[in-house]
């Protein structure tokens, strides 16, 4: 999307999607995100990694790798044709991958805003698990052990089918090896980041003293984006496009 009629060109945006049902119900975040952008001088591109939303491949056969592959070609295209800013967007595991792939880009983005990111491979693989449950529940209106003595479900796995979208041995593997969120990489590489989180996780920067090149922001509203309650979230939070303008500046 690029900047509105008469709106100069101020800075690019690539925008780096979560996953699965995830992506699904931050759609319209990702799209109000673009329509405010593109008021303020912003150009922005959003994407589909290999496998998955309109992109062509197996949806059990991805891995991290090259979705962060994905980011960089995305990121090339992007940056062609003038100087403006790039700067870079993500959500969720979108968040993570943007980060591994800011450590290889030729040219890293100018910022990197990190949007509760996942912090621990493991505990998202359990998170996943634990909302593939919570729906099966939510739909039939049955305890989950009532269902499983039923015979009606089976206990989530990795890899396997979780809320809807495959996750391939690769894809398992590569979530449960994930460790603890590690943005010194970045910052030493000269690259401005803001990361979004809530309260109780903002200890674990405090290893890191205060890095001028580092902004935290608590999340002002807390939703679950792997519920299909989630999806009445018709209204971005306040916050994402407001730090995203705050880019600009």
């Amino acid at each position: 999307m690029t900047p509105e009629t008469g709106a100069a060109l101020r800075a690019k945006f690539l925008l780096c999607r979560p996953l699965g049902q995830e992506a699904v119900r931050t759609a319209a975040i990702y799209r109000v995100v673009a329509d405010r952008l593109a008021r303020e001088g912003g150009e922005t591109l959003r994407f589909d990694y290999h496998g998955t939303g309109d992109s062509p491949g197996d949806e059990g056969h991805q891995s991290l790798a090259p979705w962060v592959d994905d980011v960089l070609a995305a990121h090339e295209l992007l940056a062609q044709g003038d100087h403006a800013p790039v700067h870079w967007f993500g959500m969720g595991l979108g968040a993570n991958i943007a980060l591994r792939a800011a450590l290889r880009a030729k040219t890293p983005p100018a910022q990197l805003v990190l949007w509760e990111p996942v912090f621990n491979g493991k505990a998202y693989a359990q998170a996943l698990k634990d909302g593939h449950r919570a729906e099966l529940v939510r739909m039939f209106r049955v305890s989950w052990e009532r269902l499983l003595a039923a015979g009606k479900v089976a206990e989530p796995q990795l890899p396997g089918n979780l809320l809807g979208f495959e996750f391939g041995p690769q894809l398992s593997d590569d979530l449960l090896q994930m460790t603890d969120l590690n943005l010194l990489p970045a910052l030493r590489r000269g690259i401005r980041v803001i990361c979004a989180v809530h309260a109780e996780h903002r200890t674990v920067f405090e290893t890191l003293g205060a890095p001028s090149q580092l902004k935290l922001h608590t999340v002002e509203s807390r939703t679950d984006w792997m519920s299909s309650q989630a999806m009445g979230t018709a209204i971005a939070p306040p916050d994402i496009p407001r730090t995203l303008i705050s880019t600009l500046e």
